[in-house]
């Protein structure tokens, strides 16, 4: 799970996190990166979107709507 308090948003803490886990991920031997998030969250989507995050799927699960995303790692 990622989240940054919105006080702090918009500083690259977001973009930290998510190069963390991609850097424990390559080291795990991993080649591809998933997540979700709420098909209501446009700027999550848009987010992942521009971090190279491709949505693979969606589902409807009791009450929320989630978007599935993977990203191929180098």
């Amino acid at each position: 799970n990622l989240a940054v308090h919105p006080d702090a948003q918009r500083h690259g803490i977001g973009g930290l996190l998510l190069g963390r886990a991609e850097q424990e991920a390559r080291d795990a031997g991993l080649e591809v990166v998933r997540l979700y998030t709420n098909a209501w969250m446009h700027e999550n989507l848009a987010y992942y979107a521009r971090r190279g995050f491709r949505e693979t799927s969606r589902t409807g699960d009791t009450g929320h709507d989630r978007v599935f995303l993977e990203k191929r790692l180098a």
